[in-house]
């Protein structure tokens, strides 16, 4: 398992080349990227140039978001999936074969019974366009489904993302666990010990206060592992650990508060992530300035 850094789960943003720098400045092995946006470049230029930096840099590539919505008008869904072939091709060029793919946690669209079918057979659709090019699809689910204002529910906890992930059997279908939406759905020991692991793909942590009230959470309340002290993510991880599964680890938090720079917050990042590898017996790799060492220290109690 490795360091992974994704800037839109921490609340940054950067052109690609500044996320790269700050992935290899403070020791993470891999990046999440933004696919849509290096189709474009392609696109307009070729492909070695739109990679150039991400090839020189070593770095592996954790994942990226399908661009598709599941929930999306069927005509719409078609269109978005015959656009996927292209994609495809350029993430197996680079070796980026880990694709995250939302699931709906509400809709307007059907009850979820009859949904469930659509979406379980949208799902096997986006993995075959997929798996051509050698990517694998995670799903992830999002607990906040009363931020929607939809009229029905749909995947929002632990139970029904099990009886989802479990109905897709596609071979080319894992998750991408996130300890952060599985705590705050309520998801319970007994209902981790269920989760196919060697399907996982990838692993997301944070943590929340634990004066945060679960019925009114949003995700400007996620923290960085071990801030919280409310998600026990050292536990999480063992599990995955043991499995000696090769997957990236991401964690997730805020965007930083005003005063704290972009490269501070990549080092507090750091350092979460330093101290649960540790805690789950991971090899810690740390490489970072001293003067932004220092600095992300003494922050380390305003995040």
């Amino acid at each position: 398992m490795y360091k992974n850094l994704n800037s839109d789960l921490i609340g940054i943003s950067g052109r690609q080349s500044e996320i790269i720098e700050l992935a290899l400045t403070y020791g993470f092995a891999g990046i999440d990227i933004d696919m849509a946006d290096l189709v474009r470049r392609v696109q307009r230029t070729s492909f070695d140039s739109a990679t150039r930096f991400l090839t020189s840099s070593k770095l592996k590539i954790g994942g990226w978001e399908v661009p598709i919505c599941l929930d999306s008008d069927d005509a719409t869904f078609a269109e978005k999936l015959g656009q996927l072939s292209v994609v495809a091709e350029i993430a197996g060029r680079c070796n980026a074969t880990t694709a995250t793919l939302k699931i709906p946690s509400a809709t307007n669209r059907l009850p979820f019974p009859e949904y469930f079918e659509v979406i379980r057979k949208r799902i096997q659709d986006v993995a075959n366009a997929l798996s051509k090019d050698g990517v694998r699809v995670a799903l992830y689910f999002c607990a906040l489904p009363l931020l929607e204002k939809k009229q029905f529910t749909f995947v929002n906890n632990a139970e029904t993302f099990l009886a989802l992930l479990g109905a897709c059997n596609n071979p080319h279908v894992g998750f991408a666990f996130d300890s952060w939406a599985w705590q705050i759905s309520g998801g319970a020991a007994d209902q981790f010990e269920d989760l196919p692991i060697n399907r996982a793909l990838a692993v997301r942590v944070a943590d929340y206060s634990e004066d945060v009230d679960l019925r009114t959470v949003t995700i400007n309340d996620r923290q960085l592992p071990g801030q919280g002290k409310s998600v026990d993510n050292t536990r999480y991880l063992k599990s995955f650990v043991e499995a000696k599964l090769d997957i990236p680890v991401t964690a997730m938090s805020a965007a930083p508060v005003v005063g704290v720079t972009r490269e501070v917050h990549v080092a507090n990042t750091q350092n979460a992530l330093d101290a649960l590898f540790s805690e789950a017996g991971l090899t810690v790799s740390r490489r970072k300035p001293e003067a932004l060492a220092e600095a992300a220290s003494s922050s380390d109690q305003t995040l």
